[in-house]
């Protein structure tokens, strides 16, 4: 496993960035924190934030969500991008992030969020994506969605 570390990120807020190389399919991470039943999500630690947008939950199934505002590791800083270097997966009621390309010291480490929001009025505003891509699609909601 590689290492990263948390910096100031031009993409958004703070940022996770390589201190060591990636090759495709190496492991950088578990996204850790607090397993909470999805009904329990207005009691989380991003619940009394007013941005939508800004969330520290991975859901991980139609009925559970990891919160990793509470014991969560620096995963959490992993910000979103249209062209991501890395992949989370879902494994059980755990969520691996692996890089998808190589990724020299110095990167940015990034996955797409494919957000599944509710009914949101306006997801390109609401769920604005900052990633700067070339192929960026404006928001961080799951493409399937966008058709």
């Amino acid at each position: 496993m590689g290492s990263y570390s948390v910096r100031r990120s031009p993409i958004h807020g703070r940022g996770l960035f390589a201190r060591t190389p990636y090759t495709p399919g190496d492991l950088v991470g578990e996204y850790q924190g607090r397993l909470i039943d999805v009904s329990e999500e207005g009691e989380t630690s991003s619940a009394a934030i007013d941005d939508p947008a800004y969330t520290l939950l991975f859901a991980i199934d139609e009925t559970h969500t990891i919160d990793a505002g509470v014991n969560g590791n620096s995963i959490r800083f992993m910000n979103h991008s249209c062209e991501p270097n890395c992949e989370a997966t879902v494994d059980g009621a755990q969520v691996f992030v692996h890089a998808v390309t190589t990724i020299r010291p110095g990167e940015e480490l990034s996955y797409d969020y494919n957000l599944r929001p509710g009914d949101a009025s306006d997801w390109f505003e609401e769920y604005a994506c900052r990633c700067g891509s070339k192929n960026c699609r404006r928001t961080m909601v799951d493409p399937e969605l966008l058709s």
